[in-house]
């Protein structure tokens, strides 16, 4: 059994900028095996409990709580209750954030934790926090606006996932897990470090030395690796090789390439030093992970 990366929905061949519907389970077992895709999604519990697999551990949701799914991050989600249960989903491509801010480079600092496996961020935010905020509210309308479709109903929902892509960024924020970008000096070099960070996203497949993404960025070497570490929390090194899992993870889950094949078209040097990487990060091997996600976890 192989499992894909899923295909953005589409009309007239068009990709729809976002999707949204109740995912209803009838039973126990797998809801849906390990897949990843383009669109950064949301999922509000509603009825009884469910695990995910995210972030390289499962993870428990139910009513009322959320769940943060990054873009292109592998995840799987099993239903645990005999009486199956229900969740809200919404996804959205970055772009419908993207393009309600601002036109600085600042927006990819921004989206960055929903584009990547950000492990200083909270992916699961429960019950107890949002239950008093306008989380739940947000959630009904997005939802209630999708489908009575009234005029004007696409700018109502981009509004509303605006609102709860705000709401998280500041919940980060206030619980210190935010990118620093709060202070004039933080911004300006934020701006300086985004072409290195769209570079690495394009060119991971390469060899990738701090010294020459430096130059792109308009900065010596050190000042580079200072700067890299202030603002996102971790050296650049660390940065290059959380994408190049990221990628190796889809890869295992959606194809029949050997390991030192996805070692190789990942970047790194060596299937052992790959190996090595991939075991201390997901705390299994990759043909470990690959073995676990084609075949449903034991209930």
């Amino acid at each position: 059994m192989e499992y894909m990366k899923e295909k953005k929905p589409c009309i007239d061949g068009i990709p729809l900028q976002y999707v949204c519907h109740l995912q209803d389970m009838k039973g126990k077992g797998m809801v849906y095996p390990a897949h990843y895709h383009e669109y950064i999604e949301i999922l509000f519990g509603k009825e009884e409990s469910f695990e995910i697999y995210l972030g390289n551990s499962y993870h428990r949701f139910g009513p009322g709580d959320m769940v943060l799914i990054p873009a292109n991050e592998v995840h799987l989600i099993n239903s645990l209750s005999q009486q199956g249960g229900a969740y809200y989903v919404i996804r959205f491509l970055p772009r419908l954030i993207y393009n309600g801010l601002s036109q600085s480079r600042l927006e990819l600092l921004y989206l960055l934790p929903f584009l990547t496996d950000s492990q200083g961020q909270e992916k699961i935010i429960k019950k107890e926090v949002l239950q008093k905020t306008q989380i739940p509210r947000l959630i009904k309308e997005v939802f209630r606006e999708d489908m009575e479709k009234a005029y004007g109903y696409e700018l109502a929902v981009r509004n509303h996932i605006g609102s709860i892509f705000l709401w998280i960024l500041r919940y980060w924020h206030k619980n210190g897990a935010a990118l620093s970008s709060d202070s004039p000096i933080h911004t300006e070099l934020a701006l300086q470090l985004a072409p290195a960070l769209s570079y690495v996203q394009e060119h991971y497949d390469l060899p990738l030395k701090a010294r020459n993404v430096a130059k792109l960025c308009g900065m010596s070497s050190s000042y580079f690796s200072r700067s890299f570490n202030r603002i996102l929390d971790m050296s650049f090194t660390d940065y290059v090789t959380r994408i190049r899992l990221a990628e190796a993870e889809k890869l295992l889950v959606s194809s029949t390439l050997s390991v030192t094949e996805i070692a190789m078209q990942c970047g790194f040097g060596s299937t052992s030093y790959f190996i090595r990487l991939f075991q201390k990060q997901k705390k299994r091997t990759p043909l470990q992970f690959r073995r676990e996600f084609r075949t449903p976890k034991p209930t």
